[in-house]
């Protein structure tokens, strides 16, 4: 009787310690950082002013914050092929300073992700965008956008974090439900910026490459809605 007692208590406590660890697995906080990068090109004969205003009022659509950058291109003859963007660390621009070490200290601490952004040489057009859900969601994306003799070229470059788990894990839970993940909101980001371009434009754009990939479910179910 003794011993199927203590095998009747081993079980109680090992369903009542799975139980906890499958609770405390769901509720634990966890942050991840993503980066991702896609690049289009737009075979059009539109002018720059036409391009940048569509991808300026696309971008606009799902940030919170746009800063935007025409630079002069005086002299300059429009290349045969397009740039490409480039990743640069932050803390480069304050090497030997007081702030540069403070964030060589935050970039070390985040995998060294959180503090690069993209570097836009020869770009007509740049932009950095937020998006920002406090507690939740953190996006800075980065726009280059080149042109060149059959058109023009957008680079895309993204730092991503989110954070789940928690109490307020059960409430992300049911917004994502709603209207979709913020991966899904991150995509729509770029592709609403896409499709005013090829409004805007006329044309079709191309995607040359990228990661992660967008497309099936990558995308909010609401989108079908807004795209129409």
């Amino acid at each position: 009787m003794k011993s199927l007692k203590f095998t009747a208590i081993g079980a109680v406590s090992a369903l009542a310690l799975s139980a906890c660890g499958g609770v405390n697995q769901y509720l634990a906080d966890r942050s991840e950082t993503t980066e991702l990068y896609h690049i289009f090109d737009i075979k059009t004969a539109a002018d720059i002013e036409t391009v940048v205003n569509a991808a300026a009022d696309g971008l606009a659509q799902n940030s919170n914050r746009i800063q935007q950058n025409r630079p002069l291109m005086m002299g300059s003859t429009i290349p045969a092929t397009p740039g490409r963007f480039q990743l640069a660390d932050m803390s480069s621009a304050f090497q030997g300073t007081g702030m540069g070490a403070l964030m060589q200290m935050a970039s070390t601490q985040s995998v060294g992700t959180t503090l690069r952004m993209a570097k836009c040489d020869g770009a007509v057009w740049t932009s950095h965008a937020t998006r920002t859900i406090s507690g939740y969601t953190n996006l800075n994306l980065y726009n280059c956008l080149y042109a060149y003799k059959g058109g023009y070229q957008l680079d895309v470059y993204g730092v991503f974090q989110k954070t789940s788990g928690g109490l307020a894990s059960i409430t992300q839970g049911l917004a994502s439900g709603l209207v979709g993940t913020p991966e899904q909101w991150v995509n729509k980001t770029i592709v609403d910026t896409v499709r005013s371009i090829e409004g805007a434009t006329h044309s079709r754009v191309v995607q040359i490459e990228g990661q992660p990939k967008i497309g099936g479910d990558a995308l909010p179910w609401v989108d079908r809605f807004s795209s129409q």
